[in-house]
């Protein structure tokens, strides 16, 4: 559809090209008039006319205009609209011809939606094999998922290797590490009870919080080491360790947790979008007390068992032998 202006009456009602064009895109598309804020997005409100007064060629033409002097006269007085066919476009991309099919999402998150869409797309035998492709925010989401998981395996590796440069040894670095996977659960645990939906910001979160966990591991087995020095054996070492790691850790971890916690509530401009990752990090904070002095320690004791048994083994055999 096209209007074409009679400009002998467009000028005879004191008007221009410009007042029409506003008037019809105002009817038609709306004018911005505010906006409210939805989460963490800013969602624009437009002001415009029925859709039964728009949506038909007849009743457009009855759309009043505002004249220079006030009057009001309708729009075939001063235009022609003219239906016109659609233009056909044709979009390719690796010498194949695209279609894009695009749609907003409200209410949901984009994960579910398009787990449904590639469950009805995939029940249709119409389609070849090859023909559809999933691209978009989808795909910007799939590849960013895949690079954090990459990340976290780097972190992890990472820590293990500054733990083992640190110890000098394959006990507590594993002991730690694995006390900081553990603290996935925590993680895992918040954002089922807050409703959390994992997506980028909250990966980040669970990243952190296996950082703050291996920290808590590193002051409890550094301390069990400076009472093995003293002559105590390895049980009393870990209670010992763990009496005095007890409030250091319970007060850095308590620090962090009461810290994140207004952006956990989301108080603030902008704190709904890093809420997920105050979630993931209290989640694996409230676990770490218990993993730092409890199961840390309880991996680290049953390596060391295991070493000296074995020890004891081949020294035993070394003497039979003999």
């Amino acid at each position: 559809m096209s209007l074409r202006l009679r400009n002998s009456d467009v000028q005879r009602f004191g008007l221009t090209a410009n007042d029409i064009a506003v008037a019809v895109g105002t009817a038609m598309l709306g004018q911005k008039s505010s906006y409210v804020l939805e989460g963490d997005r800013v969602v624009n409100i437009r002001v415009r006319m029925d859709t039964d007064v728009t949506g038909q060629i007849s009743n457009l033409r009855e759309l009043p205009v505002r004249a220079a002097d006030g009057t009001t006269v309708k729009l075939s007085q001063l235009a022609d609209v003219i239906p016109e066919e659609g233009q056909l476009e044709l979009h390719r991309e690796d010498l194949r011809q695209l279609v894009a099919v695009s749609a907003r999402l409200e209410g949901r998150d984009l994960g579910s939606a398009m787990s449904e869409i590639q469950t009805k797309l995939g029940h249709d035998k119409s389609l070849p094999v090859g023909v559809l492709e999933f691209g978009g925010l989808f795909q910007q989401q799939q590849e960013s998922f895949h690079n954090l998981i990459v990340v976290l395996l780097a972190a992890v590796f990472l820590v293990f290797t500054v733990l083992l440069i640190e110890f000098r040894s394959f006990h507590e670095p594993v002991a730690i590490v694995f006390g900081s996977v553990l603290a996935l659960c925590g993680t895992i645990v918040a954002w089922y009870l807050t409703d959390t939906s994992v997506n980028i910001v909250s990966l980040l979160g669970a990243i952190i919080g296996i950082g703050v966990v291996a920290k808590n591991g590193i002051l409890m087995l550094d301390s069990v080491h400076q009472y093995l020095a003293q002559g105590l054996d390895m049980e009393d070492a870990l209670v010992a360790s763990g009496q005095r790691r007890l409030r250091p850790v319970l007060m850095t971890s308590l620090a962090a947790a009461l810290g994140l916690m207004p952006l956990a509530y989301g108080i603030g401009a902008g704190s709904d979008m890093l809420r997920p990752l105050a979630i993931a990090v209290i989640g694996a904070l409230c676990l770490s007390v218990l993993l730092s002095l409890i199961a840390t320690p309880t991996a680290y004791y049953l390596m060391s068992s295991r070493l000296t048994s074995l020890k004891s083994s081949e020294s035993g055999s070394a003497g039979t032998s003999r």
